[in-house]
């Protein structure tokens, strides 16, 4: 996520949460948008049913700002944490870190948490974590500070970070499929059986000029997991 939302508020406050796609549902709703053809109406409407399980908060990453731009100043990380996470995230000395931290507060610009989400825990398969960092608006960056040290190592729900009822900005990434060729890739006609050297290949990459492989013909490559 590029860009974070600025929050008007004294109290800090955490501004992601992350959640996997189960499946899609009908909604039949009335539509309440005025000035709508439908306005008053019965729709059916596309629902997706997303899965949030609790979020863990592994640590903390304070950036200052230069003229080049965004740096970590530091990260520190919570002890308590399970076994297939701990690995990942160890504290070379947590006093030390814990006041370089305190004392770098003043040139600190912003505040992230670092999370980490099990797909375990919303009832697949995988136990390797997701990890990813999370924006804390509000309040001034001391604050945001110590209210992330009180989550250090615990599991935020979504009711925590979202109200019932609000609309929220989503980003997900797609499911993955690895590398794939330009039948499956782009949706190209197979040749025909007796093909010389290949059937599921395109027949011509280009003319002789120019001579380089433009980017509009059709090649293998990485399909899934992108960022929609």
């Amino acid at each position: 996520i590029r860009a974070w939302p600025k929050v008007n508020s004294d109290e800090p406050k955490l501004l992601a949460h992350a959640g996997f796609k189960a499946g899609c549902v009908q909604i039949v709703n009335i539509d309440d948008r005025e000035k709508t053809p439908n306005h008053g109406k019965q729709l059916v409407s596309l629902g997706t049913v997303i899965v949030t399980p609790p979020v863990l908060i592994v640590g903390i990453r304070g950036y200052s700002k230069d003229p080049n731009g965004k740096h970590a100043e530091f990260d520190l990380y919570a002890d308590n944490l399970p076994k297939n996470i701990s690995k990942l995230f160890k504290n070379k000395d947590k006093e030390s870190l814990l006041d370089y931290a305190e004392k770098s507060i003043k040139k600190i610009k912003e505040i992230y948490a670092l999370i980490a989400v099990i797909p375990q825990n919303a009832g697949l398969g995988q136990k390797k974590p997701y990890l990813f960092e999370a924006s804390v608006k509000g309040g001034d960056i001391k604050k945001q500070f110590e209210f992330l040290k009180e989550l250090l190592g615990k599991d935020v729900k979504i009711d925590q970070v979202f109200e019932a009822g609000v609309t929220v900005d989503t980003a997900a990434i797609t499911k993955g499929k690895g590398w794939e060729g330009p039948i499956t890739r782009w949706g190209v006609k197979r040749k025909q059986h007796k093909s010389r050297k290949s059937v599921r290949e395109v027949g011509s990459l280009g003319p002789i000029s120019p001579q380089y492989v433009m980017y509009t013909v059709p090649r293998a490559g990485q399909r899934g997991l992108h960022q929609r």
